[in-house]
């Protein structure tokens, strides 16, 4: 692959036409390769104090080019998560204050790309347009599954919605569910743009394809056009773009241009000849239907000779009128067609990008397959894709690979009738890098189900679950390793887990787990179940961003003083009567932007 030598970017930000401040911030750096789009939450001075924030702390770790490029992204978006939440307590105004962010390092023909929130990156090519990053919200996680169209998705009343954020909570580089880090191919005849959502929420990705390709190797224009699309679309939102092409993107395009009008002229030329050979004029010998379709569309197309209807014998005219009237008719149901289907690139499912290093094959299940047999066959950075169905299994997560619901909440897993009700019905054990995202774990009585989901020694990201039926736990977090030093990892984020009989989650001694972003409600119904929520003495979880229903703080009493300040002041507890804590009433983490 050939190294990038020449690299022309520009970039800008405009308030849009609806908001009197601007939080959006942005960089570019094209001798050391950087861009950078950075968009505050927080209303007003905090979400700009946030975005400010961010991006000094990208510059000052991300110019010290030391270390792997992979390294130095994660660093610099956790070292500027981590001031944003210091510096957020320093005036009550900047509380709560956050941002999401995209950022690219480009060099050697490779492009290593670190991203939080619904700031997007999108790769162009070969007249294509790819998005890269995938939006952390629930609407963005629905797009992406292509649930729902890139259109409702733009008109969709949550879209703002983000559940991963930049300051709102402490992070390590090492947490697996904070930053998404891809490693792509960044041609010569390529080009990169970095938005914020103030431009993707408004203009649809293949306006965007079109107009960065008619202005090509004018990166200002490019810019300012798209800026522009967005203010004429109404420019709801800060709109803010960085925009980076190859040395022979514009040339590429030119010559493609070239081509394609020569291509036309002689086609036009032998159109021409043909209808100079014809009898007496009228719609030319040679023309094609794919030529009359284009004119209908108000397509360019080969210039053409209006029918001379005059010198045409009545039963050739009514011959021509009733041809005309068909390829009219052909060209109006093609016109439908390209309106009800109008794709944006990439097409096939999943829309989702490979993690940094991953070998990115794709498992399909369907309802009459098994998730278990898929998972027998997946290696490492392999995605196990589940359509929508109901499997009764019980399944084994494995390292390195992501088990996907295509469709949120509409792939179930029950246990089989031959299954006791001891058996899990999802085990993580002693595996590194796994991710389970977008079930239904269900039990009830005619598939009894004692835990829903086992977790040990294992390092796992569990997202958009939801868990309803279990018996002894819904879900059971175990980690004894990590009273002797271990380090694995678990997060359990944006999920529902209500209506469970059993416990909706132990956490035994030695497990470190984060919780955000959940919903608890209608646990511990049983009068055999322990508790709502069993926390054992040297455990040592955080809580951020959870809805506790029908669990009070007093729950948490084996937690330090701390920690247990730290979980009231950043969760909600709305069943919760002890007029002692003073507890929000929202949680602060699901950002609404």
């Amino acid at each position: 692959m050939r190294t990038i030598t020449v690299l022309r970017a520009a970039g800008h930000t405009d308030p849009g036409l609806q908001r009197d401040v601007n939080e959006d911030r942005f960089h570019f750096d094209v001798a050391r390769g950087l861009f950078a789009v950075v968009d505050g939450v927080g209303g007003q001075a905090a979400g700009g104090k946030a975005a400010d924030v961010a991006l000094s702390m990208l510059r000052t770790r991300l110019e010290r080019e030391t270390g792997p490029t992979v390294e130095r992204v994660r660093e610099a978006i956790t070292i500027a998560n981590n001031e944003i939440h210091r510096v957020a307590s320093l005036r009550p105004e900047w509380s709560g204050m956050a941002c999401v962010l995209t950022v690219a390092v480009v060099e050697d023909g490779r492009a290593v790309i670190g991203h939080v929130g619904d700031t997007r990156l999108y790769k162009l090519c070969d007249d294509r347009i790819e998005k890269i990053t995938r939006d952390h919200s629930p609407v963005g996680e629905r797009e992406d599954a292509s649930e729902i169209s890139e259109l409702e998705a733009m008109h969709h009343p949550r879209r703002n919605e983000v559940y991963r954020d930049v300051g709102s909570e402490l992070h390590e580089p090492a947490d697996t569910d904070f930053i998404d880090l891809h490693e792509i191919p960044f041609e010569a005849d390529a080009a990169l743009l970095v938005c914020s959502d103030g431009l993707t929420d408004v203009v649809e990705s293949a306006s965007i394809n079109d107009i960065v390709h008619r202005f090509g190797g004018q990166p200002q224009q490019v810019v300012h056009a798209l800026i522009d699309a967005a203010n004429d679309a109404g420019g709801k939102d800060n709109v803010t773009v960085v925009y980076v092409e190859g040395e022979r993107f514009a040339p590429v395009r030119a010559e493609s241009r070239r081509n394609h009008r020569a291509e036309r002229s002689a086609r036009g030329s032998r159109e021409r000849a043909g209808a100079s050979e014809g009898s007496g004029g009228g719609v030319p010998a040679t023309i094609g239907k794919t030529t009359w379709v284009r004119q209908a569309l108000g397509v360019a197309g080969p210039p053409t000779r209006q029918p001379r209807w005059g010198a045409v014998e009545p039963q050739r005219r009514v011959k021509k009128i009733v041809q005309v009237a068909l390829v009219a008719l052909l060209a109006a149901v093609t016109a439908l067609a390209l309106h009800q289907w109008r794709p944006s690139w990439p097409l096939p499912v999943p829309a989702r990008i490979a993690p940094l290093g991953s070998s990115a094959s794709v498992l399909v299940v369907q309802p009459t397959d098994s998730i278990a047999a898929a998972l027998d066959r997946a290696g490492p950075g392999s995605t196990v894709l589940v359509e929508p169905g109901e499997y009764r299994e019980r399944v084994v997560l494995r390292s390195g690979v992501r088990v996907v619901s295509r469709v949120p909440r509409a792939a179930t897993i029950r246990l089989p009738g031959t299954a006791s009700e001891r058996d899990p019905a999802v085990v993580a054990a002693g595996i590194s890098g796994a991710e389970l995202v977008g079930f239904r774990i269900v039990g009830d009585a005619a598939t009894p189900l004692g835990t829903g989901l086992l977790v040990k020694n294992a390092e796992l990201s569990v997202v958009d679950i939801e868990m309803t039926g279990a018996v002894t736990v819904a879900i059971d977090l175990d980690d004894p390793d990590n009273l002797n030093g271990g380090s694995a990892r678990v997060a359990v984020i944006a999920s529902d887990i209500h209506d469970n009989p059993g416990a909706a989650l132990a956490i035994r001694a030695g497990a470190s787990p984060r919780i955000a972003h959940n919903v608890f409600l209608r646990n511990g119904l049983s009068e055999r179940a322990r508790a709502a929520l069993i926390i054992e003495p040297g455990a040592q979880p955080r809580f951020f961003g959870n809805v506790f229903h029908g669990i009070t703080a007093k729950v948490f009493g084996v937690l330090t003083d701390e920690v247990r300040t730290a979980l009231v002041r950043d969760n909600w507890f709305p069943d919760d009567r002890d007029p002692r804590p003073a507890v929000p009433t929202a949680p602060r983490g699901r950002q609404s932007r």
